[in-house]
């Protein structure tokens, strides 16, 4: 008798324990190094080939959802033909063959895909008022495509906020695509620089959409727009669970992937500084909110993968119409102050230990960077986004502001300053933005959400928000502590036509800061 009691005691203690686990899927990011490039059929052919091996591969055993890189499989002039079809493109040998092995290779392995390439459309098949191609009667979408454990599509996406997308279309009014799964989750779809603007991301944010597919070419640009920085500035913000995948090319600035669940950061990430293909594998909560609990039950920690034989070429930002001003921490440790620019102030305390000069080496000096109005981008000339920033930043040189926003290599670099007190402060008009906390170390990573403190305060009479960002351990590595808001109220977004016309100067002007940047790379070592 006594023994039973026992058995029934214990079943009750497991199912307790069950009912406190956390609701969990598993997802999976893959940032691709292609194997070549996709402007002729063999081309895509070999990016097909690539894309079925990792879709089919063992890595991605019991998975529920993959996510792979923007415009993967293609170029513009090998975009494929979006087919008419009840049938599944799996089924239908009239189907565009990249369609039809990825829908028949994702059937196989039996998990939901999300692809990106370019994709054309027929006129007369698109929702579209315009055709912009009369020699075939078609429309050019960047397109997110996502397949169910069938081989189906369940969702079409087409890119709405398109960078130096030459040629493509975009739609009049943003899809508001989202899709629901078998596991009982709802995600929203958004490719690359959609994670910017209000639409269509944020707008799926308003409506509860809690967890974002993410196929992205996300080039890096330091301080503040770095591939993983931005993911997780993002997820956090708005906490929801965000699966970004990244196409690697470092030597072309593209690399940066994660699983991120909401305010508690990343659970998987990857910078790769040397060319690699990698697959991200995480559980992530159905409840962005229990992300905290799961990481304790996991005890996992992120995976980040460098190579300090290679180094990934970033961009660098534009500081011109930044207030900056610099901190010599050597004469004063303890530094204290207010640096405004335009609509804005920015409020600091920081105190330092200072470890010393190491001979052979070279050391960050540090700056407040504060800026108060319209982001431009070399390469969109139509678009200009409104932005407030009150931020620390590293800068190889003293009193250089054009030094701000570039990077000294990793073997040669001494964090001289270790900050033991970094607190920053500032004051935004209410408008319709998006406030974050925007953090990166020298291994291009953000800082986790347990090592700073974030809050933001709102006084609905005076319409302002009271914001701080609050350094919670001892860090040595800074590149960018920030309070970072897109203002999408300020935002700037003309006909776009002038953007075409200028688009191969604007293309040679890229290529051209490529180029000099590796030269200056190569001098440097």
């Amino acid at each position: 008798m006594f023994s039973k009691f026992l058995v029934v005691i214990c079943l009750i203690l497991i199912n307790g324990c069950r009912s406190e686990e956390v609701a969990t899927y598993t997802g999976a990011v893959v940032e691709i190094n292609p194997v070549c490039d996709g402007n002729t059929t063999e081309g895509v052919a070999k990016l097909t080939k690539q894309a079925i091996d990792i879709i089919e591969s063992s890595e991605l055993d019991g998975v529920d959802i993959v996510v792979l890189p923007e415009i993967l499989f293609n170029d513009k002039n090998t975009a494929v033909l979006l087919p008419n079809t009840n049938l599944s493109y799996c089924d239908d040998p009239t189907v565009d063959e990249v369609l039809r092995s990825v829908s028949c290779a994702v059937r196989k392995a039996k998990k939901y895909v999300v692809i990106g390439l370019y994709v054309k459309v027929k006129c007369s098949m698109d929702d579209q008022s315009f055709c912009a191609y009369e020699s075939d009667s078609t429309n050019l979408y960047n397109m997110a495509i996502v397949f169910d454990r069938n081989g189906d599509v369940v969702a079409k996406y087409r890119k709405y906020n398109l960078f130096n997308g030459r040629g493509v279309q975009h739609t009049q009014t943003p899809d508001m695509t989202t899709f629901r799964t078998d596991f009982n989750v709802t995600f929203g779809v958004c490719v690359c620089f959609d994670l910017m603007f209000d639409k269509p991301a944020n707008s799926l944010v308003d409506q509860g959409v809690k967890h974002f597919v993410f196929p992205t070419k996300w080039f890096s640009e330091i301080p503040y727009l770095t591939a993983v920085q931005y993911q997780q500035s993002w997820a956090y913000a708005n906490n929801v669970n965000l699966l970004a995948a990244n196409v690697n090319a470092p030597s072309m600035m593209y690399s940066g992937s994660g699983i991120y669940g909401g305010r508690s950061g990343a659970l998987q990430i990857i910078v790769s500084e040397s060319p690699a293909t990698k697959i991200l594998v995480a559980k992530i909560p159905i409840d962005p909110a229990e992300g905290n609990r799961l990481e304790a039950q996991s005890n996992s920690n992120p995976n980040t993968d460098s190579n300090e034989s290679s180094e990934m070429i970033l961009f660098q930002d534009d500081l011109t119409e930044y207030s900056v001003t610099f901190l010599d921490f050597s004469e004063n440790l303890k530094q204290s102050g207010k640096v405004c620019n335009k609509a804005i102030c920015c409020d600091y305390n920081i105190e330092v230990s200072d470890n010393g000069e190491l001979d052979g080496k070279s050391t960050y000096s540090y700056a407040i960077s504060v800026f108060s109005g319209h982001r431009h981008y070399k390469a969109v000339k139509n678009v200009l986004t409104g932005q407030e920033v009150c931020s620390l930043i590293a800068c190889p040189e003293m009193n250089m502001k054009k030094s701000c926003g570039t990077r000294i290599s990793p073997s040669r670099v001494h964090n001289r300053y270790n900050f033991t007190k970094l607190l920053l402060k500032t004051v935004l008009p209410v408008t319709r933005m998006k406030v974050m906390p925007n953090t990166l170390s020298a291994d291009l990573l953000s800082l986790k959400p347990n090592e700073f403190d974030f809050k933001i305060s709102e006084d609905k009479k005076d319409h302002h928000v009271w914001v701080e960002l609050n350094l919670n351990v001892p860090k040595s590595n800074l590149l960018t502590f920030a309070i970072f808001s897109r203002d999408y109220a300020k935002d700037i977004i003309t006909n776009g036509a002038e953007s075409t016309k200028m688009t191969p100067i604007i293309t040679l002007c890229v290529l051209l800061s490529i180029i000099w940047m590796r030269y200056n790379h190569n001098v440097n070592h």
